[in-house]
């Protein structure tokens, strides 16, 4: 893999926040998440590197990555493959030059000043390792998984099979989403989502960054539990808003994110908890990852034809 690394005026030699922004064919988006960003963000230095992980040389996100270098303080890498989310991430935060590092998406529109919020907050509380916001969709729901508790087996049975939902208010089911926390008020949490979450420097330089093999999802789970076994808190601050497009990058892959989705899933608990179960208990949870699986694949094919 070979990157080009292009660079814009930059002002600093050090800044408050690295903005770290993995895109892959990401169009209009990419876009309006910088512009969110510049015109939200106040009373702090940041700068902003793009990774871009082989988009389209005709893509529309890719066709702004010149425009983007008019800003002062911008780096983007181009990739000549894709490596995968946690590896492009990982590039940048070997040259970033913040104290804390904003993991983005380039489908996310900032609502306040959201990078200010979390950075102070880390800056103020030292237990803190991590901090990621109130994650909306486009119709301003709630989305779940920007406050996640830490991923044990049985925890997750009890999201996977529907018992979380069935009982919101019961912590004794809702290790795993959290259903039962108040979304209001700042919560530790096992995960966030890595749509949006920020991390101080000296957290990565004592656990690392996102472990390369998955290539997209679990990363931020992983990250999530190896902060926690570094004695440090992962925080969800609702005081810091987001709307999250969804999806975005891999609508037209869905059933190939799905089953990636599955892949991470599978080594998340192989590199976790496989080593503590005995045959039984690891058939057990095969069948129930790879039956997710198909279980999201059959939605998918179905939700795709009565959409036609």
């Amino acid at each position: 893999m070979t990157n080009e690394i292009i660079k814009s005026q930059y002002t600093s030699d050090t800044f408050d926040v690295s903005v770290i922004i993995v895109n892959w064919n990401a169009g209009k988006y990419l876009e309006e998440t910088i512009n969110s960003l510049h015109e939200k963000t106040q009373d702090i230095s940041y700068e902003i590197i793009v990774i871009d992980n082989n988009s389209r040389k005709d893509e529309e996100s890719y066709l702004y990555l010149d425009n983007l270098l008019k800003f002062i303080n911008v780096t983007v890498i181009k990739s000549d493959n894709n490596p995968g989310f946690a590896k492009a991430n990982n590039l940048g935060m070997e040259i970033a030059k913040g104290r804390n590092f904003l993991i983005l998406n380039p489908d996310v529109i900032m609502h306040n000043n959201v990078v200010k919020i979390l950075s102070d907050y880390l800056d103020n509380n030292e237990e803190a390792g991590m901090a990621g916001p109130r994650i909306n969709d486009i119709n301003g729901n709630f989305q779940i998984n920007c406050m996640r508790g830490n991923p044990y087996p049985k925890d997750t049975l009890f999201h996977l099979i529907g018992l979380a939902k069935m009982f919101p208010d019961n912590p004794r089911f809702n290790g795993y989403s959290l259903l039962h926390l108040n979304r209001d008020e700042i919560n530790e949490c096992g995960a966030l989502s890595g749509c949006c979450m920020m991390l101080k420097k000296s957290l990565y330089e004592e656990i690392g960054g996102m472990d390369e093999q998955f290539f997209m999802y679990q990363e931020e789970t992983d990250w999530g539990l190896r902060t926690k076994e570094a004695g440090k808190k992962t925080v969800y601050n609702p005081n810091a808003i987001v709307t999250h497009y969804q999806g975005v990058t891999t609508k037209n892959i869905q059933i190939k994110s799905i089953w990636i989705f599955t892949q991470s899933m599978m080594k998340f608990f192989k590199k976790h908890f496989w080593n503590k179960y005995n045959i039984f208990e690891k058939a057990f949870w095969s069948v129930l990852i790879y039956g997710n699986f198909f279980l999201k694949l059959f939605k998918s094919i179905i939700g795709g034809l009565c959409s036609k």
